[in-house]
């Protein structure tokens, strides 16, 4: 074959030729020397210039075979677009595929990112709110702030245990401290726990103030009982509650009853805090056995059904009086406290006291109880549920009538020995389980030798029997040893109207 003839059989022109064609021919038609091919007659055969054969024997004539004709060149030219624009449309469509899934993956992540955060926000709001409460308690010392421009600044310390009355607050993810009710002061959320405790006792609004204030001095303390409250950096005015008792001051703050020694006294001065007298006189009631239908008590001067004891209870209840305690009753004594309607309430021996304890914790009043304690040492706790009555001494083994000369009854204590007494009172203190502080006289019988024993026993008050007019005491004259009261006998021998003539 002449070079000048070679065909590179590498090159593909399947694409070019249209499918009538006979490739073999073609190809035999090209192996031959150009004088030994056999074309055919245009005579006998008419070939339109379209005709593909005669086209592709020119572009071989040509020795341009690859080259391409301009509509051969135009068909690749739209198949190559048709790849191309297929092409893109995949990659288009792939594009498109990852735009969605690309917004949708994002919104997935941030719809899960935020669904996560508010989670932990609502975790930390509820961890906050766990804290609050009306009420809540210091759980560990800490200190107040008072907040002015934005900023929190230590003010006061403040001690384990304090309880606080809170304003209502609303709370955030913000919320880092809680403002105290009434006061511009403000404590740590995290320092405190919501308190599981009754109402902050409101006892003392129902004592008359003194038109006297108190000035502190830069730096004190208040105390809450014998616990630190508050210790503030800055000098006070108040208003004197308790005027003066145990060398401290009672005034109010944040409701409550505190009390600020008086050596953190700066001065004291008058002012007019209250229009409200002090009672002249208070009266003391002495009941011994109130008793219900099933019990048995035959005594009329002793006995005292639980109806009427209800009754009387009720009236004391419904005309605002304050029963007092025997600490709030020494207090009146001594003139450090002043009450505008109060009463005492005591039992003696520890018998039947059941229906009273629940008639008077039905009303919110209280009681004192001088308990025999030789009769229930064994038994003591059958006074340990009361609700309403505190407990306080009425001899050990003393409590035995007719055994000396004189007084009322000629009662044990008269002809006992000082010491003989003091022993027999600690003994019962210990089986009480009580501090000492009041102490009725069996039968109402004492003389100079049983003050002194009860003295340095520990007692600061005692009570006789019925003496002075109507058992009435007055802050003025009466020995706090020698405190009168008024026995209440049952109805048969004493009338509503008489009991209520004591008051």
């Amino acid at each position: 074959m002449n070079n000048q003839n070679e065909f590179d059989k590498t090159e593909d022109f399947t694409e070019l030729i249209d499918d009538d064609i006979d490739m073999h021919t073609i190809t035999e038609t090209l192996e031959l020397p150009r004088d030994k091919v056999n074309y055919p007659s245009f005579e006998r055969h008419e070939y339109k210039k379209e005709n593909t054969y005669e086209e592709f024997s020119e572009i071989v004539k040509r020795r341009d075979y690859k080259g391409f004709n301009s509509e051969l060149d135009d068909k690749k030219t739209k198949k190559t677009k048709k790849r191309k624009l297929k092409k893109w449309v995949y990659i288009l469509a792939l594009l498109i595929i990852i735009g969605v899934g690309g917004f949708f993956g994002y919104k997935y992540y941030t719809d899960k990112l935020k669904a996560e955060e508010k989670e932990e926000q609502g975790k930390k709001i509820a961890e906050i709110e766990k804290h609050y409460g009306e009420y809540i308690k210091v759980s560990k010392d800490s200190v107040l702030y008072e907040k002015k421009d934005n900023d929190y600044k230590e003010v006061a310390k403040v001690y384990e245990g304090a309880v606080f009355a809170l304003e209502d607050t609303k709370i955030n993810i913000d919320t880092k401290y809680f403002q105290i009710k009434d006061l511009d002061y403000y404590i740590a959320y995290a320092d405190v726990e919501k308190s599981e405790e009754e109402k902050i006792d409101s006892r003392y609004k129902k004592y008359v103030p003194f038109n006297v204030n108190i000035v502190t001095k830069d730096n004190f303390t208040m105390n809450v009982g014998d616990d630190k409250y508050i210790t503030m950096e800055k000098s006070m005015e108040f208003p004197v509650i308790i005027n003066n008792y145990d060398d401290k001051y009672y005034v109010e703050y944040n409701d409550h009853l505190v009390s600020i020694a008086k050596d953190e006294i700066e001065t004291t001065k008058e002012s007019k805090n209250t229009d409200k007298k002090n009672q002249s006189k208070m009266t003391t009631l002495a009941y011994h056995r109130v008793y219900d239908t099933t019990d048995k008590c035959t005594d009329a001067y002793v006995c005292l059904k639980k109806e009427t004891f209800d009754k009387q209870m009720k009236y004391l209840s419904d005309n605002n009086y304050l029963t007092l305690t025997l600490e709030e009753m020494y207090m009146y004594l001594k003139g450090n406290l002043q009450i505008e309607k109060g009463i005492v309430i005591t039992f003696d021996d520890g018998y039947l006291f059941e229906a009273s304890d629940e008639v008077l914790a039905k009303y919110g009043l209280n009681g004192t109880m001088f308990v025999i304690s030789g009769d229930f040492v064994d038994k003591y706790d059958r006074f340990e549920n009361l609700k309403a009555i505190d407990i306080q001494s009425h001899t050990h083994k003393m409590h035995k009538n007719y055994v000396c000369t004189g007084g009322n009854q000629g009662g044990k204590m008269l002809c006992a020995g000082k010491q003989a007494i003091i022993e027999d009172l600690k003994t019962s203190f210990e089986a009480l389980k009580i501090e000492p502080f009041g102490f009725a006289y069996p039968f109402y019988d004492y003389n100079d030798t049983v003050i002194a024993a009860l003295k340095e026993a520990g007692i600061k008050m005692a009570f006789i029997g019925r003496a002075g007019v109507l058992g009435k005491a007055t802050p003025k004259v009466t020995d706090v040893y020698k405190i009168p009261r008024m026995t209440v006998w049952e109805e048969s021998l004493m009338s509503f109207n008489a009991w209520k003539g004591y008051l």
